[in-house]
């Protein structure tokens, strides 16, 4: 059972009531109840939309992504410590290594977290300070070996500042580095990289950060097209509703109100007892009867639905997912309705396309052949024209 009920302060309430699944059982009652205000379209309500296979890959992916870029991150400045204990000219300074390596590691970890969900982290520049000041205290100490670890001070500045900072900041740090490493000189005074091997610290320093920041940069863009991709097919989903909204305000709810002031007058002209009252019931009678017919009609073009639309709603769903559709219709005309077969297909091949990885855009064809309407579900590649 189905109870679609309307009212207005100071009447009685006006339920519209449709038992099974024909129009013709539905009933018009005028019942008392306390006084209410009709529903008007246009109020925000939650939106949800279905998560596709398609989705839940994406989502997959950004996961495993993330994973890959935290563990990426953890496992370079472990590396650099592994190298402290294994080569023999300096393993002395291993305890000093490890015990920085685990002062800044959580700080870098954090920033790198934080830039995977595009958040900028709480005390950002304390963080960053407390890791420069770790990284760049211990220099002296270790030696130009130490200047691997730079790779995670460069990486923090790039996936946690914006650009026109992160950018100008990393230059100067390479730099730093490479006119340092030029100038570092044994107890004979003579330089220790010399010539081009000053360059080769800043190289390694940049190619480690860069791993990290593209890893993090994949994965915030992926988060981005996602919420993009949500956001439009709940615009979409908005959109339909509030459309039935404006459709059944501007028929079937305008009409009941007007039954219901009928109703009030005609049960003020009974009070009275003016020669009226029958004239009054008529007409409620009468706009009843008009208001259930429109009520029969709206439900029955909502259950019989044009190929038109059907094309259009499979051509949003794919739309949503960020696949380019075209639909082609005949030039013979088009049939009242789909019939089973053909909604069966399309229902098929919308699901097929939302599981697969589509590269190019796709073409909805309806054609006629014989008198018999077909689907067709042209995949093109990007470079092929439309249809």
């Amino acid at each position: 059972m189905t109870n679609v009920t309307v009212g207005c302060p100071h009447t009685n309430l006006l339920s519209l009531v449709w038992n099974g699944d024909n129009e013709e059982d539905m009933e018009i009652l005028l019942t008392p109840s306390p006084p209410a205000s009709l529903p008007r379209p246009g109020s925000r309500r939650l939106v949800r939309v279905a998560r596709t296979p398609r989705v839940r890959a994406a989502d997959d992916l950004i996961r495993v992504a993330s994973a890959g870029a935290v563990t990426f991150s953890i496992a370079v400045p472990l590396v650099i410590v592994v190298l402290f204990a294994t080569t023999p000219s300096v393993t002395h300074y291993f305890p000093e290594a490890a015990a920085a390596t685990a002062l800044y590691l959580p700080l870098y970890v954090h920033h790198v977290r934080c830039g995977l969900r595009g958040e900028r982290p709480r005390f950002l520049p304390l963080t960053l300070g407390a890791m420069a000041v770790v990284i760049v205290g211990v220099t002296p100490l270790i030696g130009a070996e130490w200047f691997y670890a730079y790779s995670a001070l460069v990486a923090s500045v790039l996936v946690a500042t914006p650009p026109r900072f992160s950018f100008p900041a990393v230059a100067c740090t390479l730099t730093a580095v490479g006119i340092w490493t030029a100038e570092l000189r044994n107890d004979s005074g003579i330089p220790i990289y010399g010539g081009g091997l000053a360059a080769y610290f800043p190289i390694a320093i940049a190619e480690r950060a860069a791993a990290v920041f593209i890893l993090v940069w994949l994965v915030v863009a992926l988060r981005r097209v996602q919420s993009a991709r949500m956001a439009l097919a709940e615009a979409a989903l908005e959109t339909e509703r509030g459309r039935i909204d404006i459709e059944l305000s501007e028929s079937v709810v305008s009409e009941l109100e007007e039954v219901i002031m009928k109703g009030v007058h005609a049960e003020d002209a009974a009070g009275r007892g003016s020669p009226k009252a029958e004239e009054e019931l008529e007409s409620l009678v009468k706009g009843s009867r008009l208001a259930l017919a429109n009520a029969r009609r709206i439900i029955r073009q909502y259950k019989i639905v044009s190929p038109t639309a059907e094309l259009e709603k499979a051509a949003m769903l794919l739309r949503s997912a960020g696949i380019v559709v075209t639909i082609v219709l005949p030039d013979t005309g088009l049939p009242l309705t789909l019939d089973e077969s053909l909604r069966s297909a399309l229902q098929v091949a919308v699901a097929q396309l939302l599981s697969e990885e589509v590269a190019g855009p796709v073409v909805l064809k309806l054609g006629c052949a014989s008198g018999r309407f077909q689907l067709e579900t042209v995949l093109q590649s990007n470079d092929e024209p439309a249809a």
